[in-house]
Parts: C-alpha cells; structure tokens; sequence
C-alpha cells in the first residue's frame, strides 16, 4: 500500500518541511535556541568577546561588545559590511532589549579604531548585567551551525500590528534639475530613501512611488518618527567651495557676481555670533566623490563625520589642498557651511572631516544620508500617521484570541462529531495554517491584521471541504459499500464541489489583490494562500492519511 502511494507520501512530507523551515525562525523557539540578533553579526560580533566589569562601587556595569574582524561578514568578495556598522547595530540591539526590560542602558566609549563600544548598565554589578544578558536571549543557545540549515527569513508584520509610521511625500518639481525629468527623480529618490533606511537599521520597510509624483514609506515597529522624518528629507548636497572672505553680516561682503556666492555658516547661538563667507561658486569637490562616511570623535570626545573619498575624489583633494595652503576650504551640506577649515599643508590619502558641534545622533544621521547619496530633488511631506506600538500589540492580541477561539471551537466540533476523521481533519487544518505562513516568509509578504481576518476564514472554509468529504463518505459507507470504496467514492463525488467552492471564491480573491490596496490586499493574500492550500490538504492529505489508515485489518469499521 505504502509503494503505492510512495510518490503522494514524498511530495506531502516536501511541503511540510518547506512549511516547517519557513515558519520556525518567526516563533519564540527560534529566538530562545539561536537568539535574536543573526548568525552573521553573532559570528562578528562573539559572546565571547564581551567583558563585564562593575563600576562606581557596584552601583552600574560596563558591557564591552568587541568586533571580530576575522568574521566572514568582513571579508566577503562583494558586498563586505562595515565592522562599524555592525557593531553599532548589534549594540543599540543590546541596549534595547535592555530598556524595554526597564534596565536603564547607554552607550559609553566608542572606540571604532580598536572595534569596541561599551553599554552602561544602571544598578547593575558586572555579574547582574552578565545574567540580563543571558536572560535577553541575544545569543544563540545551540550551534550556530544548526542555523544556517534554515532560512533567516521571518514573518513581516504590518503596521496595524507592529506599530511604526506611515509616511507620503511629493517629489518638489521645481527642485528637479534641468536634465532630468520626474520620472527618473523619482526613482532614483525611493533608491536613495530605501538605502537610507536600511543603514539605519529599521527592518521590513515599505517604499514605494504612487500617483506620478508621490512616494509611500511604511516603518513597522519605529518609535522615533522625528528623527527618521530628518533622515529621509535630507538632501544631503555636500560640496567643497573655496573662500574667498568673511564676514558678520552678509552686507559686508558685497557685491557678488556669478563666480561667487554668499553662504552664512550654521546660525550663531549664546557660544559664537552668525559667521557670513563668500565662497567661489564653482565646487572644487563635490559629494559624488565620496566614498564612505562615519562616525568618529575628536580629540575633546565630540562627535565628527570622517569623509573618505573615491580615488578620483582623493587624488582633486590632495591638488585643491596642494594649491591653496593657507587658505579657508568650506565644507558645504545643503546650502550651509558646516566648517570652514585653513588649509595647513597638502593633504593626501582623500580624507577628511566634518565638525559642526553634532550631537551623537545628528552625526550618525549625516554619515547615513552621506553614505546614501544626494536626494537629486527636494521632498515635500504630505502625509504623516503614527500607528502606536500599544495599538498594535492589542490588535494583534484581539486578532490571535479571536482565531484561537474560534479555531479551537471548529476542531473539537470536528473531533467530537466525526472522531477519527474528523482529528484527521482538523491536522489538515494546522498543516493548511502553517503552509500560509511558509508561503507568506518565502515571498517576503506582510501579515496585517485583515491577514488575520482572511486566516480565520481560511480555517473555516478548510472545515467546509472536509465537512462535504466525510458526509459523501458517510452516504456511501451507509449505502452498504466497503470502508476503502466509500472513502474512494466520497472523494470523488466531493471533489468536483470543493474545486468549483473554492476556485469562486479565489476568482474574488484576485480581484480584491488587484484592485484593492493596503489592509484588503493582506486579507486578500492570506485568502488566498489558504484557499490554495485548502484544496492540497483537503484532497490530497486527508485522502493519503485515511488510504494509509484503513489497511486490511481495520477495513472493517469505519469511525466518522
């Protein structure tokens, strides 16, 4: 019997594992064996290098986090990531996990030359924040090795559930350069905006052009909406202008013709009066010309921007800086002087170095938006709703209690009222739930709670092709036929309803994706997923677990 069905078995026990692999790395279990942070960056950044020390008599602790640089993440062929960023990365990961278990936790002595930076635990000895770090599941448990067997994939959650912003901005045509057209602005700022956002580290965003000219950024779980609002209209312009005089007020350095232009330096405060200069219009150069930018500290420990340029870039710095020793070069970010420099002697190696009295987190910003590119047009916000992390954890809360209740209540109907097959059906019915969510990590899709809504459907409309199989199977065993001929038969008769049930149903479906959008598309996919899937489990596994069941020696009653 089993050879018979040998092929049906391998393609059933196939798409459970694919179901299975898919959907681990999105549950609890996963976090608490492999931890949170990835296999990657827990490979770079090594639990073993971490050291804890008590500070201040034992009234906090220092968490030093230190950078392989051996790991593979470092030394790939293309695409190295930066020892830097993936430091600072797995650190504000730390640093939150920490906070949101009420540990106060900051960041102290960044030393990126040496790759450490340390986390500051408040009332904590070296011990106690040794034990929160265990606790905070940050590292894996079990060999990393085990891993890397499954997809790092996970559930995408929408904002209804995760909470974050929702964001819509007009490209400004009048800042669109003579060359290019609106189109192509466009495109290249949902690029510049995507590369933005993922520097700064927010997973699973949304980015994309709508309606000619606008542009849609969905941020699931942001909880600064301020500062990522900065970071992405930033145009990020940078140049390098020759100076030609100074002055206090911009009066003074009158008149100006089309070879010079006047730019006031960042506006005075209670420290430093306005500073005017009149610069050489033409750049000497420009931001295309960069190749990396970070985030360091002088010598007084204030936060700077180091620039790197191409060699391109490097070999003009090291002529403009050659030919004009003793003169001023203004470092110029969109349309404001950040620093305006003497130039002391030729400099070589293309390297260089904003200051501006940054605070730590407007230094990260520059370097991110520097590293990204110049926006080629100026935005213009339209549209701004935060959904709160509070709303969606309770919507998620009622949506999964709602499906709960419900799912429990369908499979003990199941299980009461058609005992075995009915336990049958109601394991289809979890197989069917755990293919959607495989299906929906493989194709990077996002579960909003009308997603939810569209899987609770699925389960009941999963118990209706079950429910019109067994009733065809009880008429025929009732007629007087054998347990495998009523089992045969059931199926057959049930098989043409279930198809035409379910492909009407899908026929919807595809209208509701295509001319739906948002919240109706999630429920649309998730429907559809389900539907799809019903039909597999329905058919397919139930046929081959009561074919595998009823063999010769229990062909004799059937329990339904």
């Amino acid at each position: 019997m089993k050879n018979k069905h040998r092929g049906t078995i391998i393609i059933v026990a196939t798409i459970f594992l694919f179901s299975l692999f898919y959907s681990l790395p999105s549950t609890s279990i996963w976090d608490t064996a492999f931890g949170i942070i990835s296999p990657a960056e827990q490979r770079a950044v090594p639990e073993r290098l971490l050291e804890f020390s008590s500070l201040d008599d034992g009234k906090s602790a220092l968490i030093k986090f230190q950078v392989d640089r051996m790991a593979e993440i470092f030394n790939l062929a293309r695409n190295p990531a930066s020892p830097d960023a993936v430091l600072n990365n797995v650190v504000d990961t730390a640093r939150k996990v920490l906070v949101n278990r009420g540990v106060e936790a900051r960041v102290v002595d960044p030393d990126y030359a040496r790759g450490s930076v340390s986390l500051k635990v408040a009332g904590k000895t070296g011990e106690e924040a040794r034990r929160l770090l265990a606790e905070a599941q940050l590292y894996a448990k079990l060999p990393l090795s085990i891993a890397t067997l499954f997809p790092q994939a996970k559930i995408t959650l929408g904002l209804d559930l995760k909470g974050g912003i929702d964001l819509v901005y007009q490209v400004d045509t009048d800042s669109v350069q003579e060359n290019d057209n609106i189109a192509d602005a466009v495109r290249r700022s949902v690029e510049i905006i995507r590369n933005r956002i993922d520097m700064y580290g927010i997973a699973e965003p949304t980015i994309k052009a709508q309606d000619g000219n606008r542009i849609r950024i969905q941020l699931p779980g942001v909880k600064d909406p301020e500062r990522v609002k900065q970071l992405i209209q930033n145009t990020a312009m940078l140049q390098f202008h020759m100076v030609i005089d100074q002055a206090l007020t911009a009066d003074q350095l009158e008149p100006v013709n089309a070879e010079t232009e006047i730019l006031m330096m960042l506006p005075g405060n209670n420290r430093h009066q306005d500073i005017w200069f009149k610069l050489a219009a033409r750049p000497e150069i420009a931001g295309r010309d960069l190749k990396f930018a970070k985030v360091a500290f002088d010598e007084l420990g204030a936060p700077v921007v180091h620039l790197e340029f191409n060699a391109e870039g490097a070999a003009r710095f090291a002529q403009v800086t050659g030919s004009h020793i003793g003169e001023q070069l203004a470092i110029v970010l969109d349309r404001k002087i950040h620093s305006a420099p003497t130039i002391q002697s030729r400099v070589t190696g293309g390297m260089a170095q904003i200051t501006g009295g940054f605070t730590l987190e407007e230094a990260q910003n520059l370097a991110i938006v520097l590293r990204a590119g110049a926006l080629p047009a100026s935005l213009i916000a339209l549209e701004s709703r935060v959904v709160g992390p509070t709303l969606g954890q309770e919507s998620i809360k009622a949506g999964w209690s709602a499906g709960i209740v419900g799912t429990l209540l369908v499979l003990s109907f199941m299980a009461m009222f058609y005992r075995f097959c009915g336990t049958l059906a109601n394991a289809a019915v979890l197989f069917n739930t755990l293919i959607i969510f495989a299906v929906l990590v493989f194709f990077g899709g996002t579960l909003t709670l009308p997603g939810i809504a569209g899987l609770i459907l699925t389960v009941g409309m999963a118990v209706d092709a079950n429910v019109i199989i067994f009733e065809r199977i009880k008429e025929e065993y009732r007629a007087g036929k054998t347990v495998r001929a009523a089992i045969n038969a059931g199926f057959d008769r049930a098989f043409s309803c279930i198809i035409d049930s379910n492909v009407t149903t899908l026929l919807t479906v595809v209208i509701l994706y295509f001319f739906g959008s948002g919240p109706i598309r999630g429920f649309a996919t998730t429907l559809g997923v389900g539907l799809i899937a019903n039909v597999f489990t329905a058919i397919v596994c139930v046929r081959l677990a009561l074919a595998l069941y009823y063999t010769d020696d229990r062909a004799g009653s059937l329990s339904i």
